[in-house]
């Protein structure tokens, strides 16, 4: 089995772990606010977690993948415009791709990508 297929294989039996991970990463970073995992939005979305903190909301994914792309930034555009949320965060490990042209993008719609020293097992 070459690394990456190694890498797909565990992904399918991490991401859960991934986002048990991403959520304590919240509860310490944003201890105020109210954390709602798995939000079932109105279009039938659900974003892995959103935050509620006093006067803002924030939208929260939690993505394991070797490459964040376009794809996932527009999930993300979608979360925030039918939410009215305030900023976006993508969670992601340290090995993840991420190309400038992806980060800039990200920017432009007020989502931060979030590199995280998570590994799979």
């Amino acid at each position: 089995m070459t690394p990456s297929n190694l890498f797909f294989t565990k992904q399918n039996n991490s991401w859960l772990a991934f986002e048990e991970y991403v959520f304590e990463q919240l509860e310490n970073k944003y201890p105020d606010c109210r954390i709602i995992p798995q939000l079932r939005l109105g279009s039938g979305l659900r974003p892995d977690f959103v935050l509620e903190c006093d006067s803002k909301q924030i939208v929260v994914d939690a993505k394991a993948r070797l490459k964040i792309e376009k794809r996932d930034i527009m999930q993300m555009v979608d979360y925030l415009l039918e939410l009215d949320a305030d900023f976006g965060i993508i969670f992601v490990p340290d090995y993840t791709e991420v190309s400038e042209a992806i980060e800039t993008f990200a920017a432009e719609y007020a989502i931060e990508i979030e590199y995280t020293d998570w590994k799979f097992d």
